[in-house]
C-alpha cells in the first residue's frame, strides 16, 4: 500500500468527483481512477459507488476514510519530526573538556547550544588531552577540547580555537634563582612531570633537549590544579598555562622563568567521519561562535575530508 494511494482515496472522498480530485492532485483522471482501483483490489473492498453525480463512498469506504486520514496525519507528523531533527537536536551533545571551563569559554559554548538547540542536553566530562582522540574513536563523545597538534591523525579533525601561552614556573622562593637561570640550570632542578602522552611532555623535552636526558622527576601528575599546588609547595618546576600561573588565580605566588613563553594550540576535536552529524556540527558551530572565529564548519569538513 502506497501513501499516494491513500492520499488519492481521501481526496476523491472529499471532492466526490474524479475530475476535481485529479485537478487538486495535479494528476490525470485515468491516474486517479487507477489509484482507487489498485487500493480497492489490495483492500478487497469497494470504496466508492459510481453514480451519475460522481463518486459516492460506500459504507466500507466511509469507515476506511477515517483511518486513511489518520495514516496520512501520522505520515505528516513523521516528516515534521524528521525536519525538526535536521534543524535542531533533541538528544545529548556529549563534550569533554581538558582544562578549566572559563578558559575554554564553555559557558558561552553551552549558551550557544541551548539557544540554537533548545531541546538538546549538553553533557560535559573531563579528560586529559592525550585521551581525547582515543575517546572519539571509541564513540564516547561528539567532540572534545584538547591541547596539541592533531594534523598527523587523519581520523580526527581539529577546529583551531587559539594558542595557549605556557611558562616554566617554580615555587615563589625560587624566584631569584629563576631570574638568572639557564636551560642547563632548569634541567638540573627537580620537575613535577606529566603523563608520558601529555603534549606538555614534548614541549618540556624540546626546551631541555640541549642538555640531554630527562630531568629529575619529583612527581608525575596529569592535572593542572595539582601541578600548580605541588609547584607552589616547593616540589619542583613545571609548565603551566600563563594565565593559570598568576597569583590572583592561584591565591599565592609562583615564580615564572623569564626565558620566554612556549605556545601550544587549543582546539575542539571531532572524529573526521562524524563531522556531518548534527551533534558534531552543533558543537563545532558553538565553539566557533564562542571563540569569535570567522571560519565555517564547511571549511573544517573540507579540510578533514582532504586529510582523510
Amino acid at each position: 500500500m502506497e501513501l499516494y494511494h491513500l492520499r488519492t482515496f481521501v481526496t476523491v472522498a472529499e471532492e466526490g468527483n474524479l475530475s476535481r480530485a485529479a485537478e487538486r492532485l495535479h494528476l490525470s483522471q485515468p491516474a486517479v481512477s487507477a489509484h482507487v482501483k489498485s487500493l480497492e483490489e489490495e483492500l478487497g473492498v469497494s470504496l466508492f459507488s459510481r453514480t451519475a453525480r460522481g463518486m459516492a463512498l460506500t459504507d466500507s469506504g466511509r469507515r476506511l476514510t477515517l483511518t486513511a486520514r489518520e495514516a496520512l496525519g501520522c505520515a505528516r507528523d513523521l516528516m515534521e519530526q524528521a525536519r525538526a531533527m535536521r534543524q535542531g537536536i533533541c538528544g545529548e551533545i556529549i563534550l569533554t573538556r581538558n582544562t578549566d571551563a572559563d578558559y575554554l569559554r564553555l559557558p558561552q559554548v553551552l549558551d550557544h547550544l541551548s539557544g540554537a538547540h533548545p531541546d538538546s542536553v549538553a553533557r560535559v566530562d573531563c579528560r586529559d588531552s592525550y585521551e581525547v582522540a582515543r575517546a572519539l574513536k571509541d564513540g564516547a563523545m561528539h567532540a572534545g577540547f584538547a591541547y596539541g597538534d592533531f594534523s598527523g591523525d587523519p581520523q580526527v579533525t581539529a577546529l583551531p580555537l587559539g594558542m595557549a601561552s605556557v611558562r616554566v614556573v617554580g615555587p615563589a622562593e625560587w624566584a631569584d634563582r629563576l631570574q638568572t637561570a639557564t636551560v642547563r640550570d632548569l634541567a638540573a632542578l627537580p620537575w613535577v612531570w606529566f603523563h608520558e602522552s601529555c603534549p606538555f611532555v614534548t614541549m618540556a623535552e624540546k626546551l631541555l633537549a640541549e642538555e640531554g636526558g630527562k630531568p629529575k622527576t619529583a612527581a608525575v601528575i596529569n592535572d593542572e590544579h595539582t601541578i600548580r599546588a605541588l609547584v607552589a609547595s616547593g616540589r619542583g618546576l613545571s609548565l603551566l598555562r600563563e594565565d593559570f600561573a598568576r597569583a590572583d588565580v592561584l591565591g599565592c605566588e609562583l615564580a615564572v622563568w623569564p626565558g620566554g613563553a612556549l605556545p601550544i594550540a587549543i582546539s575542539l576535536v571531532a572524529l573526521t567521519s562524524r563531522l556531518g552529524e548534527p551533534e558534531v556540527k552543533a558543537a563545532m558551530d558553538a565553539a566557533a561562535s564562542a571563540w569569535g572565529l570567522g571560519r565555517t564548519l564547511d571549511g573544517i569538513v573540507n579540510e578533514g575530508a582532504a586529510r582523510a
